[in-house]
């Protein structure tokens, strides 16, 4: 190929929209865990094509960056695969998928496949020339969203853009109510709840975004709604893990510690993935021993506090080591090694999830 076909050839390149052009910077995301979060959405997602095909479509991008590209074809083949069952009009749902096509075999050499991915997305275009599409914008709303903390403003943005072109699809709305969610930290935003609401409008079936809802609730002390929303989920779905880990929060905050253990455990048993849950219970025993020393002396309560202790660190440790980017539990466990005879564990800690957020800033 001469330089100036593979100058025309990137150009094209350059214009697609995928995971390529998305400006995923690889430092900003801890792939191991990325990959094991993909893996679970998977499961939880059997049955519904576009969720599943959407997320083998990320997993393609995630394995060619772990440098495996026979298998990142392979999930990319297996995205157009399940999105093509949609039936006849499902062109604009290939259109990241053909994108990360394009682009790996041209990074692969093969330019003659590279070519015909491209004249695949032109056949797109011509027969639905108004871009951007709704579908596109949303599936890039949950890439960011799936990557990493610092694209959650860019997941915010795509997906309302997205919904200007399609108000009432139930997965844009549900996506924007997550990304505002997870980005408002203060718990200030009024719009978290407001749009909460309207993806559960858009998505009743939905027990996740009810278990959220009803944690932003007790967070302003609407107690009688929150708890309506959470038992409602946990009745209608007792096994879902993200079900059970998010019940398992709010019990935790409501101080319902042993309930919360209780489920978070049994959480652990469906996820592969469990971080997150191991950070929870971690948590949860840590309330455990503060409720255990307001309760007796130590000199009474002293074998279970320690107990206790042994099992927050446990879980801490589990945390740190199945997401070693886990900044907050990586903060917690040096916390409770700091309760420990000797500091160093503790020091050693802190130091590590200091490196951690420091290399998250860049």
């Amino acid at each position: 190929m001469s330089s100036t076909q593979d100058i025309i050839l990137e150009t094209k390149l350059n214009q697609l929209e995928c995971h390529f052009t998305w400006a995923l910077n690889e430092n900003d995301i801890d792939l191991t865990d990325l990959l094991n979060r993909l893996e679970e959405q998977l499961n939880l997602d059997l049955g519904r094509e576009a969720g599943v095909a959407r997320t083998h479509s990320s997993m393609g991008y995630v394995k060619f960056l772990l440098d495996s590209n026979t298998e990142a074809l392979s999930n990319l083949e297996r995205s157009v695969e399940l999105t093509k069952s949609h039936g006849n009009d499902c062109d604009k749902l290939l259109v990241v998928a053909y994108g990360d096509l394009a682009w790996l075999y041209y990074l692969m050499g093969n330019f003659a496949e590279c070519e015909s991915y491209l004249n695949k997305l032109s056949e797109i275009k011509e027969k639905y020339p108004s871009v951007p599409y709704a579908g596109v914008l949303g599936e890039k709303g949950w890439t960011f969203l799936k990557f990493s903390r610092k694209y959650y403003d860019r997941a915010k943005e795509s997906f309302r853009k997205a919904l200007e072109l399609d108000p009432e699809e139930g997965e844009w709305n549900t996506g924007l109510a997550i990304a505002l969610y997870r980005a408002d930290d203060m718990l200030e935003d009024p719009e978290v709840i407001d749009q909460l609401r309207r993806a559960i409008a858009t998505n009743p079936d939905d027990d996740v975004l009810k278990v959220l809802l009803g944690l932003r609730l007790a967070a302003h002390k609407k107690y009688n709604e929150a708890e309506s929303l959470v038992e409602q989920a946990l009745e209608r779905s007792p096994e879902h893990p993200h079900v059970m880990r998010y019940v398992g929060k709010y019990f935790r905050i409501e101080g319902s510690v042993d309930r919360s253990i209780a489920l978070l455990k049994r959480a652990l048993e469906k996820v592969s993935n469990a971080a997150f849950i191991h950070h929870q219970l971690g948590l949860c025993y840590r309330k455990k021993i503060i409720n255990l020393m307001q309760a007796g002396s130590h000199h009474t309560k002293g074998a279970e506090i320690k107990r206790a202790r042994e099992q927050c660190i446990y879980h801490l440790e589990m945390a740190t080591e199945l997401k070693t980017s886990f900044i907050m539990a990586m903060n917690e466990l040096a916390l409770q090694y700091g309760g420990e005879p000797g500091y160093a564990r503790a020091e050693e800690m802190f130091r590590n999830s200091f490196k951690a957020a420091r290399r998250k800033k860049r």
